[in-house]
């Protein structure tokens, strides 16, 4: 007798809790601030990306490296590549600097 008590109690509190759940609202899309530009050069890294100012590694990527150029307007160049193949990734991102 009292399992059935239990389990019409578990019953009911699930069908409450059914009900009273309500959607959330859909986060606004986010823009990304800085743009991706395509890689003129399968072979080389343009000039015009400026000077070498640093060179990071990811953890999560650890055959991969991020070169950061500075161009003569300040803006910044992160080019990607595979140190291991010597290929670079054809998407090249570009900071802006004001």
């Amino acid at each position: 007798m009292n399992f059935q008590k239990v389990v019409l109690a578990c019953l009911i509190l699930i069908c409450v809790f059914a009900v009273s759940c309500q959607k959330l609202d859909q986060a606004p899309p986010t823009t990304a601030p800085f743009k991706f530009e395509k890689m003129k050069y399968p072979d080389a890294i343009p000039a015009e990306y400026g000077n070498l100012v640093g060179v990071t590694v990811s953890p999560a990527y650890p055959t991969w490296a991020q070169l950061w150029f500075q161009k003569p307007d300040k803006t910044i160049v992160i080019v990607k590549v595979q140190w291991k193949t010597g290929e670079t990734d054809n998407n090249v991102l570009i900071i802006p600097r004001r």
